[in-house]
C-alpha cells in the first residue's frame, strides 16, 4: 500500500497529523488555503491542558437548561432560526448528561489528552520553543460557592484519572496571582498544564519543521472530494490533486466536505469570539485563567491578555455577532486590571464538535 498521505488542514491539528505521520515514515503532503495555523488555530486561549478532559455534556447542565436556552447565561448562545437543524444533535447531546457517561467518556478523553501533551512537549522541545511557554500551569476560578459545589462531579473525574489539582483559597489565589483582584471565592490549580504564549508563531514552527525533513506544503483551497479507483481525487482552487490516503483536519469545514460523499456527520458549528485587552500598567498575569462563572477564559500572551468566549452554536455560514463576548468583558474588568482592547474588532473562529467528547 502506498506510503504517501495527504492532510488536508493546516491548523494545529492537521499540522500535528502530519508530524506525526512524517514521523513514522509516511511522505505527507499539507493542503490548506492559508498558511500554517493562520485560521481558527491562530485564535484559540493556547492551553494544552490536563485538566481539558470534561465532556460538555455534563449532569449539571441539565439544572440550568431554562436558562441556557433563553440565552441568559455567558456560556452558551444559540441562534433560534438555526434550532430545528440542531435539535437532532442537541436531543443526542442531551441524551449523555449522565454521571455514568460523563465519566466513561472524560476517562476516554484522559487517553487521548495525555497521549497529545507527550507529543507537544517533545515538539516543542525539538523546535526550540520553550519560550513560548508560560509557567505555573492554568487556574480555574469560581465566584460562587455554589457553581464551586456544582462542579464536584468534575474534580471526581481529575482523581479517577490521576490528574494533580489543588483547591485554592481566595487568599492562595492572591499569592500565586497578586493582581487578581479578590472577586473569586474558590480556585482549582492544574499546575503540569502547559499554555502557549502565541499559538499561531507555534503552529508555524511545527510547520516549519515539517517541511525541513522533506514534507509537502501546498496552499490551495479543497473544494470538493470524489472517489477513485485507487484512492482519492481532491479538487482544489488551482486542479485536481490525487491522493490515495486522505486525512481530513478541516474543522468546522469537514461536514460539508465529507457529508456529500455519504459519511454521517454527527457534529454541530462552534463558534468562539476572542479579544486581546492591554494589561494595566503594572498588573501581570502569568498563566491562563477560567472564570466559571463568568464564563471566559484570559490568556497572557505575546501581543497582550487574549479573553475567548464560550460556545456559540450556529451555522457555518452565519455572519458574525460577537455579542456574547461584548457580556464578558465588564466581567473580566472585575476580576483583573486591564487597558483599552488592542484589537480593531473580534477575531472569531469555528470548528465541528461532537459534544459526545468535547471539553470546555
Amino acid at each position: 500500500m502506498s506510503s504517501e498521505v495527504h492532510v488536508l488542514g493546516a491548523g494545529m491539528v492537521g499540522i500535528s497529523c502530519a508530524l506525526e505521520l512524517q514521523r513514522r515514515g509516511y511522505r505527507v503532503t499539507l493542503i490548506d488555503r492559508r498558511g500554517a495555523g493562520e485560521e481558527t488555530s491562530s485564535g484559540n486561549a493556547g492551553i494544552l491542558s490536563y485538566g481539558n478532559i470534561t465532556p460538555l455534556a455534563s449532569p449539571e447542565l441539565l439544572t440550568r437548561l431554562p436558562r441556557l436556552a433563553l440565552n441568559l447565561e455567558s456560556d452558551l448562545r444559540l441562534h433560534y432560526p438555526h434550532l430545528p437543524a440542531l435539535l437532532p444533535w442537541l436531543l443526542r447531546f442531551l441524551l449523555r448528561c449522565r454521571k455514568s457517561t460523563y465519566l466513561r467518556d472524560g476517562e476516554t478523553m484522559n487517553r487521548l489528552v495525555q497521549a497529545s501533551i507527550k507529543l507537544h512537549r517533545e515538539w516543542i522541545a525539538e523546535t526550540g520553543q520553550q519560550s513560548l511557554q508560560n509557567s505555573g500551569g492554568g487556574l480555574r476560578l469560581y465566584r460562587e460557592e455554589r457553581t464551586f459545589a456544582r462542579d464536584a462531579l468534575e474534580r471526581e473525574l481529575f482523581r479517577r484519572c490521576g490528574i494533580e489539582h489543588r483547591v485554592l483559597s481566595t487568599g492562595e489565589l492572591g499569592e500565586l496571582e497578586p493582581d487578581l483582584r479578590p472577586v473569586f471565592v474558590r480556585g482549582v490549580s492544574i499546575p503540569e498544564s502547559i499554555s502557549i504564549r502565541d499559538p499561531a508563531s507555534l503552529c508555524k514552527a511545527y510547520a516549519d519543521a515539517f517541511g525541513a525533513a522533506g514534507g509537502k506544503f501546498r496552499c490551495a483551497e479543497v473544494r470538493s472530494l470524489r472517489q477513485a479507483e485507487d484512492g482519492w481525487e481532491v479538487a482544489l482552487g488551482d486542479g485536481w490533486e490525487t491522493a490515495s490516503r486522505l486525512v481530513v483536519c478541516l474543522g468546522a469545514w469537514t461536514p460539508g466536505l465529507i457529508g456529500p460523499l455519504g459519511y454521517r456527520n454527527p457534529m454541530a458549528i462552534e463558534r468562539g469570539y476572542h479579544t486581546v485587552l492591554a494589561p494595566a500598567s503594572g498588573a501581570v498575569l502569568t498563566r491562563p485563567i477560567f472564570d466559571v462563572d463568568a464564563s471566559y477564559v484570559m490568556a497572557p500572551m505575546e501581543a497582550g491578555l487574549r479573553v475567548t468566549s464560550g460556545t456559540n452554536l450556529v451555522r457555518h455560514e452565519t455572519r458574525p455577532d460577537p455579542r456574547q463576548l461584548a457580556r464578558i468583558l465588564p466581567r473580566v474588568r472585575e476580576a483583573f486590571p486591564v487597558g483599552r482592547e488592542l484589537l480593531d474588532q473580534p477575531g472569531a473562529g469555528a470548528k465541528a464538535i461532537k459534544g459526545i467528547l468535547g471539553a470546555r
